[in-house]
């Protein structure tokens, strides 16, 4: 009896000398003070926004100590272009306080537009109050926006005027863009009369991809639209409508077309002859002539 009372007062001792007693009813093994904070970093964020000229990067930091500083240094091959610290307190670029994300921005000057396609390099140093201190890199190649893309117009190459009537004809041009059609904003031409002033004020002149749905104007009881056949199909149309008054003589046409981005095509050139009234010269049909038709 004797023994199995000492058995008992040994087992309740080395109860006591324990922290915890694990049993079945525990859902995870006590770590005891096994999980403090570590000192890490990351860059979140680096991109570059061509409408804006800007770069953007965040970095962000975890750690039980105070952060002394946050250093930066943006270039290209090794060669900083910006340097600087970043905070998070909120001010400057910084967007929210004490959230750990240190927030940056440069914007890229004019004068070096030219370097947007180089290998951006960004260089990030983390320091906390003890001296302790980490570092990352990382690269970015800014991506330039496409434009839209001329492809084929047509038209006939000359037209007559008529004494009392109008001339009727459709101009009609491709345009593309690489990553699809939503892409592009608008097309328009510019068109230089005979006497050196430009048509419409001056102004441009749009041309249109909505299948003909909206009337512009009425004549003699004829409803004009743009002259478009298909809507969103990549080929806008500009009905050409000549009255008795109109100038004779070589008009010069310049296309033109934005993304909506604001990044412009390379404009192309055309023109048309329009003879007077009355001439014996014969307008050309669409298959007839070339200078219609971008090479």
């Amino acid at each position: 009896m004797r023994s199995k009372i000492i058995i008992i007062v040994i087992l309740i001792a080395s109860l006591i000398q324990c922290d915890q007693f694990p049993t079945t009813l525990d859902k995870e093994p006590y770590l005891g003070n096994s999980g403090e904070t570590t000192f890490s970093m990351g860059i979140s964020r680096f991109e570059f926004d061509y409408h804006s000229q800007q770069f953007f990067f965040s970095v962000e930091v975890v750690s039980p100590l105070e952060i002394a500083e946050v250093a930066y240094n943006l270039g290209i091959s090794g060669s900083p272009f910006s340097s600087g610290l970043l905070n998070d307190l909120g001010q400057g670029d910084d967007i929210l306080i004490r959230d750990g994300r240190y927030d940056g921005s440069w914007t890229l000057p004019g004068s070096m537009s030219t370097y947007v396609d180089s290998l951006w390099t960004l260089e990030v140093t983390v320091q906390d109050d003890a001296s302790n201190s980490l570092y990352e890199i990382v690269t970015l190649q800014p991506e330039r926006p496409a434009p839209p893309v001329f492809g084929a117009a047509s038209h006939l190459d000359t037209l007559t005027l008529l004494a009392n009537d109008l001339v009727l004809d459709t101009l009609t041009l491709e345009v593309s863009h690489p990553q699809g059609l939503d892409e592009i904003r608008d097309v328009s031409m510019m068109s230089l009369k005979p006497d050196g002033t430009y048509a419409n004020g001056g102004q441009p002149i749009p041309l249109y991809d909505d299948g003909g749905s909206v009337i512009f104007y009425s004549f003699q009881g004829i409803d004009f639209t743009s002259g478009d056949s298909l809507a969103n199909d990549g080929v806008y149309s500009l009905l050409l409508a000549l009255a008795p008054n109109n100038l004779s003589g070589v008009y010069h046409w310049t296309f033109n077309s934005r993304s909506w981005l604001g990044i412009e095509a390379i404009p192309v050139l055309d023109s048309i002859v329009v003879l007077p009234a009355g001439s014996l010269s014969k307008g050309h049909s669409r298959d007839d002539g070339v200078s219609g038709v971008f090479k």
